[in-house]
């Protein structure tokens, strides 16, 4: 199989996931890959390809090329919580499109103001499958300039479902969000602790929980009744961590989300200090000018 390039989906400045504010991406549990801060306007097809999934916000969308490679693109951070403001997807699921294709058009100016960062990793959501050997990082990008390339993996195997008893579990989802990027990771990563295959399956549709992608084109929304069916010699203890991570709500669930919280440990006069939900923050927030973004330095 000859090397798989994938070019830049965005004008903007290219950088090693490290540079991701989260870990969901920056530890590569979803995958591995690049990140975009960009300064246009336009997501655009890195590959010729097919759309796997377009999320129902607009702010993520994966493709598959012919070989098989699985590329998830997720325009800014936490842009789950805007429903849908910013964005215009240009093309549905199930569709072919060719490398430079416009995929999601959003409104930068917007999403500096509102969203946490803007900064918009691509990963290679299938990596026990294909490698990346080469990456181009800490440089501004056009689209269609050579990003990454990728090379089958040469251990690649299909896995061999487990043989034993399927236990089957019906819960209702509690996140606010439903299952979008960051709930999907963290059950992929509780799924790869266990030897069983566990899947999640909505009406008339499944997907396996070690992968993200087939989990986000469940489309799982607040309230949906999900089934959950391990399979294996560990299925009940898999099935129960799983099932409790999600009814759990992972700090998504309804009614927890709020406004971000004013430090708990702020300098005298305001500053940096530790949120209340435990993460670093800043009060009061800088002005908007000093949002990060990268419209305007070239």
């Amino acid at each position: 199989m000859k090397p798989i390039i994938l070019t830049s989906p965005l004008q903007g400045w290219a950088s090693p996931l490290e540079a991701v504010p989260d870990p969901v991406f920056a530890e590569r549990m979803m995958g591995d890959g690049i990140a975009v801060d960009p300064t246009g306007d336009c997501l655009h097809a890195p590959c010729d390809a097919v759309v796997l999934s377009v999320h129902a916000s607009g702010h993520a969308i994966t493709l598959r090329t012919p070989e098989g490679a699985e590329i998830l693109m997720h325009i800014g951070l936490d842009t789950v919580a805007l429903g849908g403001r910013g964005f215009s997807p240009c093309v549905r699921e199930g569709a072919t499109v060719q490398r430079g294709d416009p995929l999601i058009r959003f409104d930068l100016d917007l999403l500096v103001c509102e969203a946490r960062a803007v900064i918009t990793p691509v990963i290679v959501t299938n990596p026990e499958r294909f490698t990346i050997v080469r990456r181009e990082t800490d440089k501004l990008v056009g689209v269609g300039e050579a990003m990454m390339t990728l090379e089958p993996r040469v251990d690649a195997a299909d896995v061999a479902v487990v043989e034993g008893d399927t236990v089957r579990r019906t819960i209702v989802v509690p996140l606010v969000h439903g299952i979008h990027a960051r709930p999907a990771a963290r059950i992929g990563e509780t799924a790869r602790k266990f030897v069983s295959e566990v899947k999640i399956t909505k009406e008339e549709r499944d997907g396996n929980v070690r992968s993200p992608v087939a989990l986000m084109a469940l489309g799982v929304k607040l309230g949906d009744e999900i089934t959950l069916a391990a399979t294996g010699p560990d299925a009940a203890e898999a099935l129960a961590a799983i099932g409790d991570l999600i009814l759990g709500g992972m700090g998504e669930k309804a009614g927890s989300v709020a406004a971000p919280a004013a430090p708990v440990f702020p300098r005298e006069g305001g500053g940096p200090g530790i949120t209340n939900d435990g993460a670093l923050g800043y009060w009061p927030p800088p002005p908007r000018g000093n949002r990060r973004s990268l419209r305007g330095r070239f």
